[in-house]
């Protein structure tokens, strides 16, 4: 591995801690706004999230041989939960379908994927002195991503917009990754490229267009305009 594929990882173990964190607080949030009981909504949140991040870690032993592709698999999946979470708990709220259950579906998917993220990068670059790069990166992203999201993202973006830019920043992580790793993921290259792309497509649009969206779906729904 050369040294700017080694660097590449750890400022990509950086960036995925740092959605970690913003999934959790906005999924604790959203599920906060719509059915109330905060400290119930983050308590349940972050811990379904630890147990699932333990369950995903543990199923990537299975994985080192494929450690490329399972990476650039759980990249792109990622990014479609980030991009339906949000829309799906609000349509299940309106329709009186149990958001409980819609929020903790996609919070044992994210964890799944987020917890097979770091040990992924690890088994790239198996050395005790890149683990512990790794780590550190992991836990600065985390900081970073704790602070951003009540500073930066809550404040200027709605919930609909920041699942989009979260899942587009996944999808983004994924193309810089094949692009960099070409070489052992050659035999498929035309396939990520084309699931790539489509990801970026939606990601991109719903950033763009998440506050129509999410109108188009109060006109529906309610007929009001009130921005989430």
């Amino acid at each position: 591995m050369t040294s700017n594929q080694s660097l590449y990882l750890y400022f990509c173990a950086g960036l995925v801690a740092f959605t970690c964190v913003a999934y959790e607080l906005l999924l604790g949030s959203y599920a906060t706004f719509l059915m109330g009981a905060s400290i119930f909504q983050y308590s349940l949140v972050i811990s379904l999230m630890m147990l699932n991040m333990g369950i995903g870690a543990f199923v990537t032993k299975r994985l080192e041989k494929n450690c490329f592709q399972a990476f650039l698999l759980v990249e792109i999946l990622l990014s479609w939960c980030a991009i339906s979470a949000v829309p799906l708990m609000y349509l299940s709220f309106a329709l009186n379908f149990a958001p409980s259950k819609v929020l903790i579906f996609f919070v044992s998917l994210l964890g799944l994927g987020i917890g097979m993220e770091i040990p992924l990068l690890s088994h790239m670059n198996p050395s005790p002195k890149s683990l512990s790069q790794i780590l550190f990166s992991d836990y600065l992203g985390g900081f970073l991503g704790g602070l951003a999201f009540p500073i930066l993202l809550f404040p200027w973006l709605g919930f609909f917009q920041i699942g989009a830019l979260l899942g587009l920043i996944n999808a983004l992580i994924a193309l810089s990754f094949l692009i960099l790793f070409r070489q052992p993921l050659k035999r498929s290259l035309t396939l990520w490229y084309f699931l790539i792309g489509t990801t970026l497509v939606f990601c991109l649009t719903e950033v763009l267009f998440a506050e129509t969206i999410r109108i188009a779906m109060e006109g529906y729904l309610f007929g009001i305009d009130k921005r989430l």
